[in-house]
């Protein structure tokens, strides 16, 4: 089902307090007493309007996003006069909706718009798993789990256990969409196409004793459930727990930001912009394709690629296709700045025998976790 091409979008980009780990050793508290994926207190007080969090809409090539960014206290207590919040327990939450890289979209981090230049994508899987009744199953690097939230037997009339599960993130929030799935040899599962063309009847109304229909014996249900690009293929359901035959679901590795403005012009061969300590210069212009020279002015060291080429195939998967999106970048090997052809530009990026450029500088990596550079107490993780 999964190919190279498979979506991993970013929802939530958190910073989440450390806390035992930014400790002395001796200091340190157990992995146990850390917030991570418990959610605040059903009551808990919510401040609707609060100074300096902010609500921005940004507008890129194509479109106009809402950007909104919060702040969470979860799992505190009050001890000997003090207001105590455990490790990760304080995260500052963005809200990053639809956007996308290669379309001039922003984030809104700390108060402040970043240029959304680049990520890097994986896909977590784990494989024969059995999850009891209101068990879990970690997957990735153990901050998400995959929860069976819900067994019921005898559900919508199939006298066989239902089993819900459910992906429970970082911050405590659960993915938006279940994965419902069911086993038994007295359904027809809809996983095998059983239904993909219809059950072959009419419109109208039938009655059991019709001839060929036996519609109060029939049962659809499936051993599959998938969201997107995630998907949850299940081996058993019953009673007592769920087997899980495979699940997988994308994550981010990295992600590269700047808050600094692109250069970006259109550019023929020979033509050349210069930004934040780089040069990029266009050498050809093809149909389809151009190819560049990235520059570092210091070093004077150089880096050539062509983008391209640009077809109608190449575009049905872009951007989320990581690997066709490379064949329109260029970074030096620092990771300190991308060329990239502006496929997204109104009236796409060739135009009159020249190309759309764009170069990107001060570029910012943030890693799947990564220390926030401003203030090491903090981790970032994206909450995908």
């Amino acid at each position: 089902m999964l190919s190279k091409r498979w979506l991993a979008s970013l929802t939530v980009a958190a910073l989440a307090a450390a806390g035992a780990v930014a400790l002395p050793a001796a200091a340190a508290q157990k992995e146990a007493d850390r917030a991570l994926m418990k959610a605040p207190a059903a009551d808990c007080a919510v401040v609707a309007d609060f100074a300096g969090i902010k609500n921005v809409t940004t507008k890129s090539f194509i479109r106009k996003i809402t950007l909104n960014e919060g702040l969470v206290i979860r799992q505190s207590r009050i001890e000997g006069g003090k207001i105590i919040i455990p490790p990760s327990g304080l995260y500052y939450s963005t809200r990053t909706p639809k956007s996308g890289v290669l379309q001039g979209d922003q984030v809104l981090i700390l108060g402040k718009l970043y240029h959304f230049v680049d990520q890097a994508t994986k896909l977590d899987v784990i494989k024969d798993v059995w999850v009891d009744k209101g068990g879990a199953a970690p997957f990735g690097d153990g901050t998400k789990v995959l929860e069976l939230s819900s067994l019921q037997m005898g559900a919508n009339g199939f006298p066989v256990a239902n089993a819900t599960f459910k992906i429970l993130k970082q911050s405590g929030n659960y993915y938006g969409v279940t994965f419902p799935v069911a086993t038994s040899e007295l359904f027809t599962d809809i996983a095998s196409g059983a239904l993909n063309k219809g059950a072959g009847r009419e419109t109208g109304s039938y009655l059991p004793e019709q001839k060929g229909q036996d519609f109060e014996t029939e049962y659809y249900a499936s051993s599959v459930a998938v969201s997107g690009q995630t998907y949850l293929t299940a081996a058993e359901v019953g009673p007592k727990g769920a087997k899980i035959v495979e699940f997988g679901t994308g994550a981010l590795r990295f992600m590269l930001l700047t808050e600094k403005d692109p250069k970006q012009a259109l550019m023929g061969a020979g033509d050349a912009i210069s930004c934040g300590g780089f040069t990029v210069k266009v050498t050809e212009v093809g149909s389809d394709y151009a190819k560049v020279e990235l520059k570092h002015q210091d070093s004077g060291k150089t880096w050539t690629k062509q983008l391209g080429p640009l077809t109608a195939e190449v575009m049905k998967y872009m951007p989320v296709d990581e690997e066709e999106r490379g064949r329109f970048i260029l970074r030096d090997d620092q990771d300190r700045a991308q060329v990239q052809m502006n496929l997204y530009k109104a009236g796409g990026p060739f135009k009159a025998g020249k190309v759309e450029i764009a170069l990107y500088t001060d570029l910012m990596k943030l890693g799947n976790p990564s220390r926030w550079a401003a203030d090491d107490r903090f981790l970032y993780r994206p909450d995908t």
